[in-house]
């Protein structure tokens, strides 16, 4: 693949840990929403949706857009890489939903502890950014932003570690059974999910939207 980016609307296919099976997630390049130029930064997000398949070629496409969110956006890190390395393969280009035409927000958060990774709960403040440019951080509180997304990039087994832990959620299996949530990149994926509201839940007007107070 010679591209150097990808278009809004690109399927990419995923696979999950625990032979969970094989998800699919849309990409949106911010830059094709932005008044800023993003191309020099992190500029592509995924959403993913509750589709799941046990054989690659058992995806369909009109089953994959009538599916229900699952989570995002998520900044996107390695994904061209790991498409050269098919890694990740590219299933084709579909429709944006509304929202994810929305250039969304992106939370942090800070803690006062002195270790080099700490997690949302021992969050002691809450900020976010606007507009993909995290240049301009502004103050919030936990319920102006709980239902956004982590401002962190994923790499591709970031990835498909998050969005194995949101199945196991959202069907109800206990992630303890799957991951021991001892080192920092489990305990931060995990964190993520647990402090964010569950993202089909969330009003589509509200999705990447900072609650106003």
């Amino acid at each position: 693949m010679t591209k150097k980016t990808l278009n809004s609307g690109t399927v990419i296919q995923v696979t999950l840990n625990h032979n969970l099976g094989y998800t699919f997630v849309k990409v949106v390049n911010m830059c094709d929403f932005s008044e800023y130029d993003l191309s020099t930064t992190f500029h592509l997000i995924i959403y993913s949706y509750n589709y799941i398949v046990q054989k690659e070629e058992d995806y369909s496409e009109e089953d994959f857009l009538k599916a229900e969110p699952l989570t995002g956006p998520l900044f996107v890190d390695d994904i061209l890489w790991a498409i050269r390395k098919k890694i990740y393969k590219v299933k084709g280009e579909v429709s944006l939903r509304e929202y994810e035409k929305r250039l969304p927000a992106f939370r942090g958060f800070g803690a006062r502890v002195f270790k080099v990774h700490y997690y949302e709960d021992e969050a002691t403040h809450w900020d976010y950014f606007e507009n993909g440019t995290p240049f301009k951080w502004i103050v919030a509180n936990y319920d102006q932003v709980k239902h956004l997304e982590d401002n962190t990039a994923l790499d591709y087994e970031a990835i498909e570690m998050r969005l194995s832990m949101e199945f196991l959620h959202r069907s109800g299996k206990n992630i303890k059974d799957y991951y021991k949530l001892e080192d920092w990149q489990e305990l931060g994926r995990y964190n993520n999910m647990i402090y964010k509201t569950p993202f089909n839940e969330v009003p589509d007007k509200l999705k990447g939207v900072v609650k106003k107070i």
